[in-house]
């Protein structure tokens, strides 16, 4: 009977120890046709010319004042936004075929999304009637990659977001 109890306390540790964990996805895993950081210029050799360009200037107790320039394509179904230089945002709300380096892409089911990801590190209602599916970045190199979102829809992924956080 004491084996019995043992055993039981190991499995409730175990099971409570992996619900903390994240899923730490690599930098490499992070990306929608450019990675977080790219330059005005990689996202110009992947996405081609941006439709349109707008230019915002922000004032941010966290970062600083800077300019946000936004790259706009295929009708605002890719939207990419630049930190000073870098993008810090990468985002497809469209079927336009663009993909994860796991294959995730908008219209894909939700069980085919999570086959490619894995568990989510954050499940939570997102606005529009959406679920967000957060990803979190690699830590354990102690810099901040940026994090992978993934909005569902009716069972279907409607959004996928790169971005810090």
């Amino acid at each position: 009977m004491k084996k019995c109890r043992i055993i039981a306390i190991v499995f409730v540790l175990l099971f409570a120890f992996m619900s903390v964990s994240y899923a730490e996805l690599p930098a490499n895993r992070i990306a929608l046709g450019i990675q977080l950081g790219a330059k005005f210029d990689d996202a110009k050799n992947v996405f081609g010319v941006p439709e349109r360009v707008t230019l915002e200037e922000v004032k941010s107790e966290a970062y600083g004042d800077f300019v946000e320039t936004t790259f706009i394509y295929e009708k605002e179904s890719i939207i990419v936004k630049f930190y000073n230089k870098d993008a810090w945002r990468i985002e497809s709300n469209g079927q336009n075929g663009w993909t994860t380096p796991d294959g995730v892409t908008v219209g894909m089911p939700l069980k085919d999304m999570l086959d490619r990801l894995g568990k989510e590190d954050v499940k939570s209602p997102a606005e529009n009637g959406e679920t967000l599916y957060w990803y979190n970045h690699d830590t354990s190199s102690q810099e901040n990659r940026g994090n992978l979102y993934v909005f569902v829809k009716g069972g279907r992924v409607s959004r996928i977001v790169i971005a810090y956080q």
